[in-house]
């Protein structure tokens, strides 16, 4: 039985499953902090350990980096630092492989029980058009798919650092308090766990009122009670500006396949995010609205897209992505 080893490894947590032949194992499934962890390495190891597990084939791991994907590499929101041949020589492996994390996600996507996605707007899809993932989680992560007649190909994007703007006065004043901090202000420093921290900062120190918050769980949390303005405003502002990067990403890709809202925070947002601008903002294209309208819209709402896609990113025709280490 061959047995693969996979994992997404986020800014918080590092995500592992087995696939033994070609099926997902659901008992296996791990998440582990990385926060104590300076290696990729050492952080499977405890993997392996919890499941006890000893016997791996192959390994194939997703993230977000800076950088060209090389053998030896630092991720962007961790840490963590990853030996590619040295995973290969520390665990006896065949073959590893590491992969950009939404590169990953976007080729996982398409491997989701319809269970694990919500609709939002319906839409008139088109069977081989061109596909938009976008997901906000410790960073934001920017991807999309191009069917080439045989397969999906998935684009390496790093569109969550594209730069972002402001489009009333109030709007400004924020943006200036990033700006001031970061030089440079990505759709990142607002659609991100972090982000979300530092845009309520930025308006508690416009306001010139105490920011009581540190994370974003707490921020989105007083948001959806009404028992805080400043996180209101925040979380107001993370969907309506998500609305306005997931549009400019499926009017640059043409996404008439469909638009697929991935990550970690939108979905424990719930019905807070349901009912929000988001899909005004999306749809606000000008003379191109009724063609994003036409757009199938959809949440994933569970599932690991990102562990099925790197799972997939081994097979042959994925070979232009990430690196690859082997015996």
């Amino acid at each position: 039985m061959k047995t693969i080893l996979t994992g997404d490894i986020g800014g918080t947590n590092a995500r592992f499953v087995l696939f033994q032949d070609g099926v997902y194992q659901s008992e296996t499934f791990r998440a582990i902090p990385v926060g104590e962890y300076t290696e990729l390495a050492d952080a499977i190891d405890e993997y392996l350990r919890q499941i006890n597990c000893s016997d791996i084939e192959q390994a194939s791991f997703s993230f977000a980096s800076t950088h060209e994907y090389q053998d030896n590499m630092e991720l962007t929101n961790s840490d963590l630092t990853v030996s590619v041949s040295g995973l290969v020589e520390r665990f006896g492996l065949k073959r590893a492989r590491v992969v950009n994390d939404f590169t990953a996600a976007a080729v996982g996507v398409l491997s989701l029980p319809d269970e694990c996605l919500s609709v939002i707007n319906e839409g008139k899809p088109e069977t081989y058009g061109p596909k938009a993932v976008i997901g906000p989680g410790t960073g934001l992560g920017v991807s999309g798919l191009i069917y080439t007649g045989e397969y999906w190909l998935p684009l390496q994007s790093q569109g969550g650092h594209v730069s972002m703007a402001a489009q009333t006065p109030r709007e400004l004043q924020i943006y200036a308090e990033l700006e001031k901090k970061y030089g440079h202000v990505s759709a990142e420093r607002y659609l991100s766990g972090i982000g979300t921290v530092d845009v309520y900062r930025a308006i508690c120190a416009v306001d010139s009122r105490e920011a009581v918050f540190d994370r974003a769980e707490q921020i989105s949390s007083a948001a959806i009670d009404n028992r805080c303005d400043a996180s209101s405003e925040a979380m107001q502002m993370f969907c309506k500006w998500l609305g306005v990067i997931a549009g400019n990403l499926a009017v640059t890709l043409g996404a008439t396949g469909g638009i697929y809202i991935a990550g970690g925070i939108v979905p424990r947002l719930g019905e807070y995010f349901l009912n929000s601008s988001f899909k005004r903002w999306l749809f606000h294209k000008g003379r191109f609205e009724e063609f994003v309208e036409d757009m199938p819209v959809s949440l994933v709402k569970s599932g690991e897209p990102a562990l099925y896609g790197t799972y997939t990113c081994l097979q042959k025709h994925y070979d232009l992505f990430g690196y690859t280490a082997s015996r």
